[in-house]
């Protein structure tokens, strides 16, 4: 349950790593693919992620439809 302060906009974070190994949930949500354990649907189109540690981040509803695809390509 570790939380990291960075200066950098998460946009440039992102542009960083491996789109592989991480994917943006939202305006200020990046997580490793590793770490989702599961993805539950929620009203209106968007995504609910579990994570290893038990953290739920949610997905914003511009996000939802990368996530489906990046997911179902695992």
């Amino acid at each position: 349950r570790e939380r990291h302060t960075i200066t950098h906009r998460l946009k440039d974070l992102e542009a960083r790593l491996d789109p592989d190994e991480f994917i943006r949930l939202s305006r200020s949500a990046l997580v490793r693919v590793g770490a989702i354990r599961k993805v539950s649907p929620m009203p209106g189109g968007t995504y609910m992620v579990t994570l290893a540690n038990g953290q739920q981040v949610p997905v914003s509803r511009q996000r939802s439809r990368v996530v489906r695809e990046v997911l179902l390509r695992l």
